[in-house]
């Protein structure tokens, strides 16, 4: 089980690690448009579309690394009184939500980017790119996170037993 753990949570560390570059690649796209539009009077057809896209991506992806982290929104104030075992306990109990919301997205996420796929859909923009592979990382992202939250209830179930962190 400890093993698992560890080989979820090294493949959403690669994650977080390669997306940490996206923002400069987000912010070289900006400042090249800014420079094309103001200094050179000739803006891009693709800046603004691709960078919707990166930060579309990059939102999408990051959420498993933001889950193996813990770096999501809680309700520290009344969570971090709580022992270990009983916010493992809390934890456990909530990950049947965490499941659903997780299936949900992947389904729909899927057929929403397979229907894509098998269109050829690509933008109206005069740019034209295809559109599919953004919202693949969709059903993508939703892998990514059911892996992490499994992780991390295989790792809450530990905690519940022995009431101690984990460590990897």
């Amino acid at each position: 089980m400890r093993m698992l753990i560890r080989i979820i949570s090294k493949i959403s560390d690669a994650t977080g690690f390669l997306l940490m570059w996206l923002p400069w690649f987000l912010m070289v796209i900006i400042v090249w448009e800014v420079i094309a539009r103001s200094l050179f009077n000739h803006p891009t057809v693709w800046a603004h579309e691709l960078s919707i896209m990166v930060f579309a991506a990059l939102t999408i992806l990051s959420g498993a690394y933001t889950l193996r982290t813990r770096s999501h929104v809680n309700m520290d104030l009344l969570y971090m009184q709580l022992s270990i075992r009983k916010r493992a306990l809390l934890d456990v109990l909530t990950f049947p939500f965490f499941l659903v919301f997780c299936g949900v997205i992947l389904w729909l996420g899927w057929e929403f980017a397979w229907r894509s796929v098998q269109m050829g859909e690509i933008s109206q923009s005069d740019w034209a790119p295809p559109i599919w592979p953004i919202k693949l990382t969709i059903p993508l992202g939703a892998i990514l996170l059911l892996l992490q939250g499994i992780a991390n209830f295989l790792a809450d179930l530990i905690k519940l037993v022995t009431g101690r962190e984990v460590t990897e």
